[in-house]
């Protein structure tokens, strides 16, 4: 196969930077990646924005089936062309931003065998990779989140401080929504930094990949309530969190009512969102149903 410069050159492909798109031109980086998905034989793995492929190339190479979710319509007609002919039937492009996409129905159209979607706590779920577009990894990572009963496990590589909020801790400047929902939904580790030198155009930050696991236990009927408690929690940073439900907690409730939940939590009515951790989160939640 031709490499990512050759075809930038063939197909007269400027690399727009200032959209998110970086492309990784490191091809020992491209192996720890792919590498820390640790994939077993018949995996068939969804990719999030492959870009020229140089993750779905190695993937493919390795005998996996790639699912591959893409915006730009250049990529798309470069993966079809250019890498889908080397694997017969390994590659299935999508066409689309993954953020409008239903992940659930993508997985279990094709990948019906290798996903929790169908018989829940059946089977190990799908994995997902990535070079997320950093101005907007954390809707990404939200979304999957959205859908997480369908994936086992994500390795994902972002900007430096996108990744250091998903494993903050409370009362930290970098905790928030992005950190609770983390924990509470799954377990982020940290793998290792790559080099704004291994990206053509280079970014101006260093990038980190995580391995996030999907935890898929039970949450006791809380599946929209919780995430929607700590949006609000988060919202507006420096107003208490009793006064963020109080303006837009839905159904409304009364102010003696939500005190009274704190009350039994020990918590303080002047407490704010970024000083709960996530059992006192889960707590508030059950409290509030």
């Amino acid at each position: 196969m031709v490499g990512q410069v050759h075809l930038l050159k063939k197909y007269g492909v400027r690399v727009r930077g200032h959209l998110g798109q970086h492309l990784l031109m490191d091809p020992n980086t491209v192996r720890k990646i792919v590498d820390a998905l640790d994939l077993e034989n018949g995996e068939t793995i969804l990719e999030v924005g492959p870009g020229l492929g140089a993750l779905t190339s190695e993937i493919l190479s390795r005998g996996h089936r790639v699912i591959a979710v893409e915006k730009d319509p250049k990529f798309i007609e470069i993966l079809e062309a250019e890498v889908g002919p080397h694997f017969p039937g390994l590659l299935e492009v999508i066409p689309g931003d993954v953020l409008d996409c239903d992940l659930t129905k993508i997985i279990n159209k094709f990948s019906p065998t290798n996903t929790r979607c169908l018989t829940p706590g059946v089977g190990r779920g799908g994995k997902v990779v990535s070079n997320l577009p950093y101005y907007i990894s954390t809707p990404i990572l939200f979304h999957l989140i959205d859908h997480r009963e369908c994936f086992h496990s994500a390795v994902l590589m972002m900007q430096k401080e996108v990744a250091a909020r998903m494993t903050a801790k409370p009362r930290t400047k970098d905790y928030g929504r992005l950190s609770v929902s983390s924990s509470l939904f799954g377990t982020a580790e940290t793998l290792f930094d790559v080099s704004p030198k291994c990206f053509l155009p280079a970014p101006e930050v260093t990038s980190r990949v995580i391995r996030f696991t999907f935890n898929h236990a039970p949450s006791a009927g809380d599946e929209t309530f919780l995430p929607e408690l700590i949006r609000i929690a988060f919202c507006e940073r420096r107003k208490t969190l009793l006064s963020l439900l109080l303006k837009y907690l839905k159904p409304k409730r009364e102010r003696p009512e939500i005190e009274s939940a704190f009350e039994k939590l020990g918590l303080s009515s002047k407490v704010r969102g970024e000083e709960l951790t996530t059992g006192q989160f889960k707590a508030l939640a059950q409290a509030l149903k």
